[in-house]
This record gives C-alpha cells, structure tokens and sequence, in this order.
C-alpha cells in the first residue's frame, strides 16, 4: 500500500467506542507527507452523512478532484484520530485544495486560544 496522502478520502476500520465493534468508514488524511512516511500513524478527520452539530464542513463530490462519495456528507473536524496506517481500507478519492483551506480554517478556529 502506498502512503496515504494529506487530501485523500479514505475507507478506514473504525473502531467504536465499546471496543468491540467496528464498521468501515470514510474519513479525510490530514496529516502531512512528513508525518506519514515517517510513523505508523496518520491523522484524520471523520467523514459523516449526517451533519454533526458544530465544527462541520460540508463535502460533495464537487470538493474532489478524483474519486466520488455515495452521498453529500460533512467532515467532522472536532473528530479528529490518529490511527494505525494497516486500518485504511482504500482510497476513494481526493479533496481539492480549496476545500483543504476551508477544514484548516476551521481546525485553526478550534484551536485559538480562548478569548477572556
């Protein structure tokens, strides 16, 4: 398997949360190319159909440059995982780098520092 690349959309084996179950899920390749060549890791986002109540970008099949989603969905950006490389499935696509400027502006409002 090549490594994944910061931008991809990928099937990954999500664990949930009881430990015991699991179910295939897409999910956006945050991390850099740094990083992933570099740990058994990599970072990402959850991609969901349903639209999370806060910290949400949207993403249609017009925000990849390759690759196709079954439907409209929304990255989670405060569903933020670093997992181990062997749990991603397979690439269905990539984001464009517009859409990636967006989910950074928003994990940056996550981060700044409280205000008060």
């Amino acid at each position: 398997m090549n490594e994944p690349a910061q931008g991809s959309v990928v099937l990954v084996d999500f664990t949930y949360s009881n430990q015991v179950q699991s179910k295939v899920r897409p999910a956006l390749v945050m991390s850099n190319s740094r990083y992933n060549t570099s740990s058994r890791d990599v970072i990402v986002m959850k991609i969901t159909s349903r639209k999370p109540k806060i910290m949400a970008v949207g993403l249609t099949n017009d925000d990849l440059l390759a690759g196709s989603l079954d439907h409209p969905s929304f990255i989670q950006v405060d569903g933020i995982y670093a997992l181990e490389k062997t749990l991603i499935c397979n690439t269905i696509g990539v984001v464009r780098p517009e859409k990636m400027i967006e989910i950074r502006t928003l994990v940056s409002d996550l981060f700044a520092p409280d205000s008060g």
